[in-house]
């Protein structure tokens, strides 16, 4: 069977064409398929940082609930330092 040279210019024009084709469009899907992922990434990041920030909140208020003082308290807190020896108060 014989073939001419337009023949095979124009099946190597096609097959340059639908690899190109394909290749663009794979080329597409992989950009939508990578901006997805940055996009949950980021989304997922920054409810991370939402909740480490609500749960530091939370501990914080749990943390002044505790050291509230209390009826019948009668400790007095001084921010002093003890010279490595712990005081002792004499009772009255």
């Amino acid at each position: 069977m014989k073939t001419s040279f337009k023949a095979l210019f124009v099946a190597a024009a096609f097959a340059t064409f639908a690899t190109t084709s394909c290749s663009e469009k794979t080329q597409e899907n992989a950009e939508a398929t990578a901006e997805s992922a940055a996009t949950d990434a980021a989304n997922n990041t920054e409810n991370a940082v939402d909740n480490a920030a609500e749960a530091t909140s939370n501990a914080a208020g749990e943390v002044k609930a505790d050291m509230a003082p209390e009826a019948g308290d009668t400790a007095v807190v001084q921010n002093k330092e003890a010279d490595k020896l712990v005081e002792e108060t004499p009772k009255q």
